[in-house]
Parts: C-alpha cells; structure tokens; sequence
C-alpha cells in the first residue's frame, strides 16, 4: 500500500496521504513524522463517524469531500470499506489530484480485498456494511431512519439478510457498550427481560414473555404490507444482544408475527440453534 501512497505523493502540491480502514485504523501512511500516530487514529476514526453519518443522510455514497483550511486542504476519498485522506496545498488543483488518487483508490480496495481487510462480497453498488454500522450504533436509539434508509438502498434479493447481518452486529456493539458490565445470567428468558426490552423500548413498545418478545407499533414495518414477516434488522438486533451473552453464542431469533403481513403485534422467538 505504500507504493501506492507514494504515487499519490508524488503529485506536486501533496504533503502526504494515508489510507484507513472502516474501524479508523491507519493501514499506511505516508504523512511526515510529526503526524503522531494517536493523532491520525483519531482523526480517522472520525473520518469514517463522518462518511457514514453522509452515507445515511444522502442514501448513497460519498464520492469525496474536500476540506479547505487556511494553511492547507484534506482530500478525502471513501473507499469501499475505508478511507484515503490526502494532504495538500490550499491551492491545489484537485481536477488534476484526481488522476492520479482516483486510480491509486480502486488499487487500495483491492489491496485491502487481497489482504482481508475488505471483505470480498462486498460490491461497487453495496452501501458499505462497515460505515453504516458505525453511523447507526453512534445514532442509537434514534436508528429507525437509518436502517430504513439502508434496507431501501439494498436490492429485493439481498435485503433480508444484509438487514439481518446488520442488526446482529448493531446488538453486539450495543450490548458492548451499554450491558457488557451488567451481571447477565446465561438464560434467554432473562437476557430478553433484562437487556432486549430495554434496548428496543427506546424507539418501541417491547415486553417478553419466555422465550418470546412482542414489540407494539413496531417502527419497522409501519405501513408495509408483505406475505412474511419483515422486520429482517430488529430480529438480527435481539439475536446480536443474545449471542453476546456468554453461554448463548448459539441463540437464534426467528420473527414469528409482524404487522406487515397483517397480524397484531411483531413477535420474535429466540431459542437454542438446533444442533
């Protein structure tokens, strides 16, 4: 990656460059040596807050974003699953920046493809898993809007599980962030009662019963109509905040009722992934 960095560089105007993946951290970097390393981890861990939080907003990808400073100017390119931040003059010509950056980031993305940091599924035309995670867990609760805008961008075939994947990983940084200190005991009956009805009653009506958990005037499928259930993101959700509980790791939620498809209440089961 570096000697892909280094055509950038080589561009006169350019100071130095970087590139980062979709959790902020610095995969290359060409930047002198007074860029400290906590400083650049910072500054791209918010890169990547800021691509995401674009990415919900516009309901598509960001093409680039351009910082002017008094002394200086930041050239961001967002790449499939992470970031190429190039510093340059005020003055510099990006027009002309851009036939250089523009190849050297479809190299970077597939660098990182061939090195694991990228996975491999993803497509050109996929809003980036990785960013639109970050956006959401920052914006929770209020991650009704976001998730529908996700799961609109998303094709017929591919919505249900890129939902479900999505609200898996939401409910393991949840959890992690708000329930991981909490002495959680390893049944599903109480995981549901002491962390799923406090998650999800922030931006829903949840209560559990056993093993089930019914969400009231659920957000998600408001107004939809479907043959089956639909609220793909919300099951992954509970099924992330289970699977993080130690002893639960094999926890499947299935969506059992769903207003969409004309019952009263959304309904989700959880139970031990048959063996």
């Amino acid at each position: 990656m570096e000697d892909i960095l280094g055509d950038i560089g080589a561009v006169v105007g350019v100071a130095g460059c970087f590139v980062c993946d979709a959790e902020g951290q610095i995969l290359a970097s060409t930047l002198p040596e007074v860029f400290e390393e906590g400083i650049l981890a910072t500054v791209s861990r918010t890169i990547t807050q800021t691509t995401a939080g674009l990415f919900i907003a516009r309901r598509r990808k960001v093409q680039e974003i351009d910082l002017l400073f008094d002394e200086g100017r930041v050239v961001i390119k967002p790449l499939r699953t992470g970031c190429l931040c190039i510093l340059c003059e005020r003055n510099m010509n990006v027009p002309l920046l851009n036939l250089t950056a523009d190849v050297a980031a479809r190299k970077l993305s597939e660098a990182m493809r061939r090195d694991g940091s990228e996975p491999e599924a993803i497509q050109d035309e996929e809003p980036p898993m990785d960013l639109v995670l970050h956006g959401i867990v920052d914006a929770y609760p209020d991650v009704v809007r976001p998730v529908m805008d996700f799961e609109q961008s998303l094709p017929d075939g591919k919505r249900q599980s890129a939902s479900n994947a999505l609200g898996q990983r939401a409910g393991e940084a949840i959890f992690q962030r708000r329930y991981s200190s909490m002495n959680v005991p390893a049944a599903i009956p109480q995981v549901l009662e002491m962390v799923a009805v406090p998650a999800v009653s922030p931006f829903a009506i949840a209560n559990s019963q056993g093993n089930s958990l019914d969400v009231l005037a659920c957000p998600f499928c408001r107004n939809l109509s479907a043959s089956s259930p639909r609220c793909h993101f919300l099951a992954g959700l509970v099924e992330g905040l289970l699977k993080s509980v130690p002893g639960l790791e094999d926890a499947e939620v299935t969506e059992t009722r769903c207003r969409a498809r004309g019952d009263d209440t959304c309904s989700f089961l959880a139970n031990p992934k048959p063996q």
